[in-house]
Formats: structure tokens, C-alpha cells, sequence
């Protein structure tokens, strides 16, 4: 992908996808952490013919006010899901969900500017809540990928945005509130290059930050991309959460026996990689970014 300095719709980060092989496990240490999730559900797509098919994948979802967390599990290897060769490459974060208000319109515009973009698909998957119950329906394309790449890029049109955020989904006991920041880190120069794609895909311009680093926009989000000496691949390394206090998630990491990274009055930082490949920041509502 390639540079682009005008999109013609406002793109913002509207989630981010773990893939996991136990999707049980990681939905476990979640609501021990204090999360609410959405019910497990199976992705279906449309085929070449315009049938509904398997999509190969279960998922749960953390939603919040601003963006949302899905962890997904590939359950049918052999069902065509793009993202089955990453589990023969690694687990974890994976997946970098743009949203925009018309997928057909910005997939155009993505033609007209040169980006290398596979056909508009529509997804679906079943929502039950206390308020509410149908099919959540999106429209969703993505940009050729490789295992090996940063994360997978793709675009994300909410058709029913009335079914994703139930008001009880968004209650966590342990006060997440928003997806502030997706952190990436690597070689400097591989960090540029991964820059542009994301400007291509509908980040705004960088901001330079102290030793090298950068910061995108994507709405009310962020992408922090940090140079790392220990690191020449681009690889995500942490996420920044907003909590509207930090004590619930103190409590249940301390009973989860998770190792702090950091702890203040306002940032509290969770060593999470064995179980999902990055640090958890934690920040207080107005507190300090996190990094």
C-alpha cells in the first residue's frame, strides 16, 4: 500500500483481533480480568455464488464506548478464512480493523488511490444481549497479507451498528471504558515502512515523538510505533486501555498473579504476553497515554 494524504472519509480504529488457539482459555482470563463479553459466535461470509457459508472462525467480543477487542479462534482450517496461515506463524494480536461509514465508497477511492485491495465482502455473526437479539451484518475488505506482516489490514462498514453496543456490554466491572492505543515496536526503518502503509490504509500524518517514535491517528485512537533495538520485525507490543479507575483490574491481576511491568496511581501495566503476546497498559480516565 501506498502513502495517501486524502481520504475521502474520516477512518478511525474501530477494533483490534487477537487469534487465539484456545478461544475458551483466552475468554477466561478476560472475565477474570474484569471484561464483559459478547456470547461466542460463528462468523459467516458470502461465497462467489451469494450463499452463506462458514467463515471458519468463532469470536468473542470486549466492546467499549471508543473501539472494541475480538479474540478469535480459526475452528475449520479448510473453510478459506484469510487469516488461517497466521496460527502456523504466531498467536496473538493480529488483526488492525479500520472502520468507515461506506466500505463500497472508500474501497473505490482505495482503487482510485492505488492501493492493492481484494473484492467488498459481507460478514455476519449472531448478537444475543439482555436488549438485544439479531444478526450483526458488515460489509469488510482487506489489503493482500502476509503471516509474517505487522498485522492483517482490513476495513469494517457496521450495517446494523444498532446490535453492537448494548448498553450491558459496555458495563465491565472492572471500568474499561475505551481503546486509546495500539503500540507497535521495531527497526526504525521498518517502522517507516509499516508508517506509510498505515497513512495509505487512512491513519492522519505522524507525530514525532522523542527518539524516533511516531503516532497515527484513527479517530478518538491511536497507533504508537517505537523504535526498539531488540527488535528488527515490526510486531505489536502493547495496548493502552482506559479504565475509569484502575482499583478492579488491580485486584483481579493481583489474584490472577499477573506481573506488573508498572504500577502508579494513574497506569498500571500487565505483562500479558505469554497469554496474548503484549503488555496490557491500563490508564486511569485522563491519565498519562501510556507506553
Amino acid at each position: 500500500m501506498q502513502k495517501q494524504d486524502h481520504p475521502t472519509q474520516a477512518i478511525d480504529l474501530d477494533h483490534i483481533g487477537f487469534i487465539v488457539p484456545d478461544l475458551g482459555a483466552a475468554r477466561d482470563l478476560f472475565v477474570d480480568l474484569g471484561f464483559v463479553l459478547t456470547e461466542r459466535a460463528d462468523h459467516t461470509r458470502s461465497n462467489a455464488q451469494g450463499q452463506t457459508v462458514s467463515a471458519g472462525s468463532s469470536q468473542h467480543s470486549i466492546m467499549f464506548e471508543v473501539g472494541y477487542i475480538e479474540l478469535m479462534q480459526i475452528t475449520d482450517a479448510q473453510a478459506g478464512h484469510q487469516l488461517t496461515p497466521a496460527t502456523g506463524e504466531r498467536y496473538g494480536l493480529h488483526v488492525l480493523a479500520l472502520g468507515c461509514a461506506d466500505a463500497r465508497a472508500w474501497h473505490a477511492q482505495c482503487l482510485q488511490n492505488g492501493l492493492a485491495v481484494r473484492a467488498v465482502m459481507d460478514w455476519s455473526r449472531p448478537v444475543h444481549t439482555p436488549e438485544r437479539s439479531g444478526l450483526a451484518r458488515f460489509a469488510y475488505f482487506d489489503a493482500p497479507w502476509q503471516p509474517s506482516d505487522p498485522s492483517y489490514v482490513c476495513w469494517v462498514q457496521h450495517v446494523t451498528p444498532e446490535l453492537v453496543r448494548s448498553p450491558s456490554l459496555l458495563r465491565h466491572p472492572n471500568g474499561a471504558r475505551a481503546l486509546r492505543t495500539l503500540h507497535y515496536e521495531g527497526a526504525a526503518d521498518a517502522l517507516a515502512q509499516w508508517a506509510a502503509v498505515l497513512q495509505g490504509a487512512g491513519a492522519q500524518a505522524a507525530t514525532p515523538g522523542q527518539d524516533g517514535a511516531m503516532a497515527l491517528q484513527l479517530g478518538p485512537s491511536a497507533i504508537a510505533l517505537e523504535p526498539s533495538q531488540q527488535r528488527q520485525r515490526v510486531l505489536p507490543s502493547a495496548l493502552t486501555l482506559v479504565f475509569s479507575s484502575l482499583e478492579e483490574i488491580e485486584r483481579r491481576a493481583d489474584r490472577l498473579q499477573l506481573h506488573r511491568l508498572h504500577h502508579s496511581a494513574d497506569r498500571l501495566s500487565l505483562d500479558l504476553r505469554a497469554a496474548c503476546g503484549l503488555v496490557l497498559h491500563a490508564v486511569k480516565e485522563d491519565g498519562p497515554a501510556g507506553g
